[in-house]
């Protein structure tokens, strides 16, 4: 029994702790609960105006009142003139925010309030309602229910903007006001011509309203040049298309036959003048702090009276001056935009340090002399040097040939000895037959026609060493490479066979001729033949070198392949290195000489594996140009004729 009752009292104790504490979590929670804020747009948001406007008004809200959430509705009347009455649209607001906890409305727009006002009263009732780029007297604060306030633009929005424009021209005969045929049109178009009928010296009127676009271009340019025109705003035509204003006035600014001025800052830079205009990033702000303090009334507090919309004089400085008017005549504190410095502001320092530096000019005249001197002495030193350097490249490069020769020695023994013996059979048998009492003379010519075709024969094989070993400045030649490839060829072939490796030529059809130094591009093939002859004589299988040509769209290719075992991961980068060589008695300057030279002939070198094994070395040249090849052609029928 007393245990019962203990827990009993253990029980009550904790629902009366409960009890006391939940008013304070009830505070807690609701202290965390964000502010909503319902933006009512009532055109669409995404225009650059109304972009300005509303981050602006974001940024300002979320730095004074945190954690803030934003909702934004477009009700996008201009393309959907009468759509804010119709049933569907309401059940979308009362089904999507009734009961949702919106804190603020915020219609921008006349027609947003209006549907704010009369449509949302049920759904969102007793809400506060703080209205945006509203303008009078569509909006008369004295009529508005208890729970709106806002900011407010005067009725007599152009006068300013009329003024200014008077004043910069004087001898303006004409105002013209230009709109389009939208219920926001239409309205600002009538608060322009009410701000005309105001004017003391009231100037012929003239207003365009709802044109094509095409046609209103077409007006602008023929309005008389003495006229003031007047861009009240220009969003659906008579057609019923819709445009974003700060999309087209430049181009009706840049049509214009005469000024224009506008109402908007963000206009500005477009081609209008400027005017009395409202910048929509400031108004975002200053809408902004007045949400601010509707949010921080005290219960019971009313809400904060209707702000008016200031304004201020602004102009595009350029514009001024495309149409010669005097910025004497601006209003006072009007903002300069993209004024450009004079003369005189961009260089008054440098004009002062000038007239100041004119004495330690003279000094500098001998210090500049002194050093052209000096930069004189150096430029030879170095065009000494770049001249050595071309004589040491041309040192090496026949310091390499001297090597190939070297290398070709085997060879060029047994291209030698064939001739020779076969010169020394031939004599020997000459002898013989003048020994012989009869004698042919039909024999006699044959032995010494033998000798004189192994004469020239040996002849040839000197003189290929000759021009490799030759020093000779490089020559410019058009080349057939096909003919190249087969001297190279011949000189090998009997390397290649002592190595029982067999020399594969697969040329082109049509000669592959390209322009440069036939010895320098025999050097090449010579060192890329001798590297695939080592390569192969490594293979356990068949041994061969291959070389092809090919005439390519403005340049040819060779290719030597062979069968050896390929580039080596470890190999491949440094291929083109100087001294780096994979032979025991290499210097490391066969592949550096080839770069060297075909890249002085403009063109490339390539290293790589073959699919189906070796390595193929891929040299392209620029092809010969077709008068080149005419050149060569004729000189070649030349040397065939004889003198």
């Amino acid at each position: 029994m007393l245990a019962l009752q203990a827990e009993r009292a253990f029980v009550i104790a904790v629902v009366a702790l409960s009890l006391c504490t939940a008013p304070s979590s009830a505070i807690a929670q609701h202290a965390q609960t964000p502010t909503r804020i319902l933006l009512l747009y009532q055109q669409t948001a995404e225009s650059q105006p109304m972009r300005e406007f509303t981050q602006r008004l974001r940024l300002t809200v979320q730095e004074l009142a945190s954690p803030v959430e934003f909702y934004q509705e477009a009700l996008d009347l201009d393309r959907f003139a009468g759509r804010e009455l119709s049933s569907p649209l309401i059940e979308y607001f009362d089904d999507k925010y009734r009961g949702f906890g919106i804190d603020v409305v915020v219609p921008v727009g006349v027609l947003a309030l209006k549907f704010a006002v009369d449509q949302l009263d049920d759904v969102l009732s007793h809400v506060p309602i703080v209205f945006a780029l509203c303008i009078e007297p569509q909006v008369q604060p004295s009529t508005l229910p208890g729970n709106v306030t806002g900011r407010l633009a005067s009725a007599s929005r152009f006068t300013p903007t009329l003024s200014m424009a008077r004043n910069l021209q004087p001898d303006a005969e004409r105002v013209v006001v230009i709109g389009g045929a939208g219920t926001f049109d239409s309205l600002s178009v009538s608060a322009a011509v009410r701000a005309v009928s105001a004017l003391r010296d009231t100037l012929p009127l003239t207003v365009i309203q709802g044109l094509s676009l095409n046609a209103l271009l077409q007006e602008l340019r023929e309005i008389p040049r003495r006229s003031i025109v007047l861009f009240a705003t220009y969003r659906v035509n008579r057609h019923g298309e819709t445009f974003d204003p700060i999309d087209i006035v430049g181009s009706l600014a840049r049509a214009s036959s005469a000024p224009m001025y506008t109402q908007i800052r963000g206009y500005i830079g477009e081609g209008v003048v400027g005017g009395s205009v409202m910048a929509m990033d400031d108004e975002g702000d200053r809408t902004g702090r007045l949400i601010v303090r509707v949010l921080r009334r005290r219960p019971g507090e009313p809400m904060p009276p209707v702000e008016p919309v200031t304004k201020a004089f602004a102009v595009d400085w350029r514009q001024l001056r495309r149409w010669g008017l005097s910025e004497a005549r601006l209003p006072p504190g009007t903002a300069l935009l993209f004024r450009e410095q004079t003369l005189w502001q961009r260089y008054r320092t440098g004009v002062l340090l000038t007239v100041g530096l004119i004495g330690a000019e003279f000094a500098l005249i001998g210090s500049l002399l002194l050093e052209r001197r000096r930069r004189k002495r150096a430029q030879m030193i170095l065009e000494d040097e770049q001249r050595r350097a071309e004589e040491a490249r041309l040192q090496v490069a026949h310091l390499g040939r001297a090597a190939l020769v070297g290398e070709l020695a085997a060879t060029l023994s047994h291209e030698l000895r064939q001739p020779l013996a076969a010169i020394r059979t031939n004599a020997e048998a000459g002898d013989q037959l003048l020994a012989r009492a009869s004698s042919d003379p039909s024999e006699a010519r044959e032995i010494f026609q033998s000798i004189v075709s192994d004469d020239i024969r040996a002849v040839h094989v000197i003189e290929s060493v000759r021009k490799l070993l030759r020093k000779d400045q490089p020559v410019v030649a058009t080349i057939d490479l096909n003919q190249v490839c087969e001297e190279a060829a011949s000189l090998l072939h009997h390397d290649a066979a002592r190595r029982k490796t067999r020399l594969e030529l697969s040329l082109a059809s049509t000669a592959p001729m390209v322009t440069g130094d036939p010895v320098q591009l025999q050097q090449v093939v010579l060192n890329l033949m001798l590297n695939g002859l080592d390569a192969a004589s490594m293979s356990t299988t068949d041994r061969f070198v291959a070389l092809h040509t090919e005439s390519c769209d403005g340049h040819v290719e060779l290719l030597v392949h062979d069968s050896g075992p390929g580039l080596s991961p470890t190999v491949r980068p440094h291929l083109f290195e100087s001294f780096f060589s994979t032979k025991k008695a290499g210097l490391g300057l066969g592949l550096v000489i080839v770069r060297s030279i075909v890249e002085r002939h403009s063109g490339r070198v390539l290293a790589e594996n073959h699919p189906s094994g070796g390595a193929v070395f891929r040299i392209r040249l620029p092809r010969a140009s077709a008068d080149e090849q005419s050149r060569r052609a004729g000189a070649s029928d030349v040397a065939r004729r004889g003198p």
